[in-house]
């Protein structure tokens, strides 16, 4: 069993003063309030008001609210006041236009739906990007060469790679794809 050291006993001490001390004031006060609380100036807070469910079943005045169009703007009009008429304003005929046909392009090959898988890198600085197509045919290729005899490899880059396609000349970003 251990001793109590003179600062452990002065503590043990301290802390069963504070609690005797806090037992009296408990017991001087049986309510329980605190004593700031027992002067009599304060006024007491008011009860809850009552709803009163009356008052739903009784007749509404009639008000303005909720009969504004929100999307037209200006004040609300009465429905008792008269329309005014406004200016009519002569429509202007058209001039003829000319049609002119434009053929539509011929449909170009279907999408090819190729996912970036990744790029590797081999000590003298080359990289190859990985690429797999809806098909589940792993491509490779450098920056510059031909994928699938459509898409040139424009840049590979660490979390996406761009195709330009050869026919359109539009390029896309890929970007690497996730599980």
């Amino acid at each position: 069993m251990r001793t109590l050291s003179r600062r452990d006993k002065g503590l043990l001490g301290l802390v069963a003063l504070t609690a005797v001390v806090l037992a009296v004031l408990r017991l001087n006060n049986p309510a329980g309030a605190p004593a700031a609380r027992a002067r009599g100036d304060e006024p007491l807070p008011s009860p809850v008001p009552r709803i009163d469910l009356a008052r739903l079943s009784a007749a509404h005045p009639d008000t303005t609210a909720g009969r504004r169009d929100l999307f037209q703007f200006g004040s609300a009009r009465d429905a008792n006041a008269e329309a005014v008429p406004e200016a009519v304003q002569p429509t202007p005929t058209p001039a003829p236009v000319e049609t002119v046909y434009v053929p539509t392009p011929p449909p170009g090959p279907p999408p090819l739906k190729v996912f970036y898988l990744g790029s590797v890198e081999s000590r003298a600085g080359v990289k190859v990007a990985v690429l797999m197509t809806d098909r589940k045919e792993v491509l490779t290729a450098q920056a510059g060469e031909l994928v699938a005899n459509r898409y040139r490899i424009a840049r590979i880059g660490l979390e996406s790679v761009d195709l330009e396609d050869v026919g359109s000349g539009q390029s896309r970003r890929i970007p690497l794809r996730g599980n």
